[in-house]
């Protein structure tokens, strides 16, 4: 299966979403982490992970960007059992060409009228995508979220106009996220903070069904 984790907005936990969702993935068998991303963040954690031969399975990590994406990345698909594409942050053809490769595409957002904007022209540039991939599977992911308001009710009612498939995990916004990120880890190898490990969790069996 090919995951392509986008957003043209950036600070919506697309990274930590992919590199999550890759480790985990990797648990059933070889997994391939692609980070289309200029800013390398996946690579950068990739590199932090190798520091720390503790934390195990881990995806076999590459970057590509623009059409090498879709072109390099179906040559690569065929020696792995699950790909995850790390692009975006900005409509590019690194973006779109993840969108044409991907059978499930995840889209992590926040819930403020920024990430709102920024859906509507993300959404533009998905359905220009199934076009040519009518079979791409899109999910939305509500990240980074404050309990304490009601930012997450208003934006589910937003993308339910928008007739947009939404998982029921919601990730909150949380320093275990940070902490893992940064050591090259995933919140569930830290063990410390078993709220985040449970959202997590729940997000893979969502985006597994």
């Amino acid at each position: 299966m090919i995951y392509a984790v986008v957003n043209t907005k950036g600070g919506v936990g697309k990274t930590t979403t992919a590199v999550h969702l890759a480790t985990m993935l990797a648990r059933f068998g070889h997994a391939l982490l692609i980070d289309g991303d200029p800013q390398a963040s996946a690579a950068s954690w990739a590199a932090w992970r190798r520091d720390n031969p503790e934390y195990n399975p881990s995806p076999t990590t590459t970057c590509l960007t623009g059409k090498a994406i879709l072109s390099e990345g179906k040559q690569l698909a065929v020696g792995f059992k699950n790909i995850v594409v790390d692009a975006g942050g900005r409509d590019s053809i690194g973006l779109r060409s993840a969108l044409l490769l991907a059978q499930k595409a995840i889209i992590p957002i926040g819930a403020s009228n920024l990430d709102a904007a920024a859906m509507t022209d993300l959404m533009t540039v998905v359905e220009l995508a199934r076009d040519y991939n009518p079979e791409l599977d899109v999910r939305v992911l509500l990240t980074r979220v404050d309990p304490r308001t009601k930012d997450a009710i208003d934006m589910l009612e937003f993308l339910t106009e928008q007739k947009l498939t939404v998982l029921k995990t919601q990730i909150c916004e949380r320093v275990a996220f940070r902490r893992a990120i940064g050591e090259g880890a995933i919140v569930q190898e830290l063990g410390r903070d078993q709220t985040a490990i449970i959202e997590m969790e729940s997000f893979f069996k969502e985006v597994l069904a």
